[in-house]
């Protein structure tokens, strides 16, 4: 029984990084590429973009080294 709670909450942290990690995509592909696309450059959009990108990276990657741990 224990096996299979500790396996459902590994999966809920697999799933969270997940989508952390994809949230950081996607806010790299919006702030920074789109300025791009638009051909309108804003600097502290593009600076608010990399940090927001970076923040959601640092914390999904958190979360899988919580996981890591968890299965060691």
């Amino acid at each position: 029984m224990k096996l299979v709670l500790l396996s459902n909450q590994m999966k809920k942290y697999e799933n969270l990084a997940k989508t952390i990690y994809d949230i950081g995509k996607l806010s790299f592909a919006t702030l920074i590429l789109g300025q791009f696309v638009s051909h309108k450059f804003s600097l502290p959009i593009t600076i608010i973009g990399i940090i927001f990108t970076a923040i959601a990276l640092i914390i999904a990657f958190k979360i899988e080294q919580k996981e890591v741990k968890q299965n060691e």
